[in-house]
């Protein structure tokens, strides 16, 4: 798969997401018009947008509609919300508190959907509910309401949050197959009571690690985090991305293959071959976790593009930038400022 397809949405999707602007009167072809999105180029069924082009497209409708769901729900979510939720996050220090948090500040606003955190034995499950009489556009705007809370509280900690299972309440869309991607991988199951997704307790006592900066740089970007590709793979990965993240704590660097064998007791070749089973490599693992550490440290405006490289492994600069723009798409320097609508 090439880059350009890495870092494009699907059109379908894109369809889904202006149906609410679509009903509530808006231009679309004006609005797709203005991002450089053909209206036919959408219906074709296979088609795909640059990420870019979508990020820019859900700004507008937001600015537009002077709402941040894109009259998707029953009421408007003004401008500048997401900002002042992630900020309020910013004060809880784990990962339960903060996931708590979202519910109890969500609830609030009695908005289409009731939250709520089921905490287990060994996994938690968040929930959304409809709320009887209250307007949702469609199905996207449930899934928009999961992606958000899993994101955002992942994103507090620097941490990818792999999902044991995601469960739906509504009948597979036509774009289906896009769901290994939108929930990293996790087993997804159609037309059940809730709109849930579950993840071990382990996480609840993850730190949160972002702070103010960071928090604007987020805020200012949104909602491109919700698009980039993180495969999360299976349970071999996970221990390969937890080992190279640690060298990388220790040593700004990454480690060899060879010492990850070693002390995952695997011979290089079977460690390898395992990998390859999970869909996945020791190269595309470590440039994740490169770009992942990348985009951390970009949160923080007092942190240059020079040092950002440095925790990233890289001895050169524009080695690092050349890195950066092939995983996302853009430049360290574009994506710290996010994408401005002209």
């Amino acid at each position: 798969m090439s880059t350009a397809e890495k870092i494009s949405v699907c059109a379908m999707i894109v369809v889904h997401s202006l149906e609410g602007m679509r009903q509530a009167g808006h231009d679309i072809p004006s609005l797709l018009k203005r991002c450089d999105i053909s209206e036919k180029q959408l219906k074709k069924p296979k088609a795909r947008v640059p990420v870019e082009k979508v990020v820019k497209l859900a700004r507008l409708c937001s600015y537009q509609a002077k709402d941040e769901l894109n009259c998707s729900l029953e009421r408007p979510f003004l401008l500048g919300h997401f900002r002042i939720v992630a900020l309020s996050l910013l004060q809880t220090r784990t990962l339960g508190c903060a996931l708590q948090r979202l519910t109890e500040i969500y609830n609030l606003f009695d908005n289409s959907f009731r939250y709520s955190m089921n905490i287990g034995a060994n996994q938690v499950e968040f929930r959304i509910e409809r709320i009887a009489g209250h307007r949702i556009v469609n199905d996207h705007a449930i899934d928009s309401a999961l992606l958000v809370a899993h994101r955002v509280v992942g994103w507090l900690c620097n941490e990818r949050i792999i999902l044991n299972q995601v469960t739906l309440d509504f009948p597979p869309p036509d774009y289906r197959a896009e769901y290994r991607h939108i929930y990293y991988g996790a087993p997804v199951l159609f037309k059940q009571p809730h709109n849930a997704f579950f993840f071990d307790t382990s996480y609840l006592d993850h730190p949160i690690v972002q702070n103010e900066a960071s928090t604007e740089s987020y805020a200012r970007r949104a909602p491109l985090d919700l698009y980039l590709p993180m495969d999360a793979g299976g349970v071999l990965t996970q221990t390969v991305r937890t080992l190279i993240k640690q060298a990388f704590a220790r040593h700004n660097a990454p480690p060899e293959f060879e010492q990850i064998a070693t002390q995952m007791k695997y011979k290089p070749h079977t460690l390898r071959r395992r990998l390859g089973e999970e869909g996945t490599s020791f190269h595309t693992i470590k440039s994740q976790v490169r770009r992942d550490i990348a985009i951390h440290h970009l949160g923080d405006p007092e942190t240059s593009i020079e040092q950002i490289a440095v925790y990233a492994g890289y001895a050169e600069p524009s080695a690092f930038i050349r890195a950066f723009k092939s995983w996302t798409g853009f430049t360290p320097l574009q994506f710290r400022k996010g994408l401005e609508i002209e």
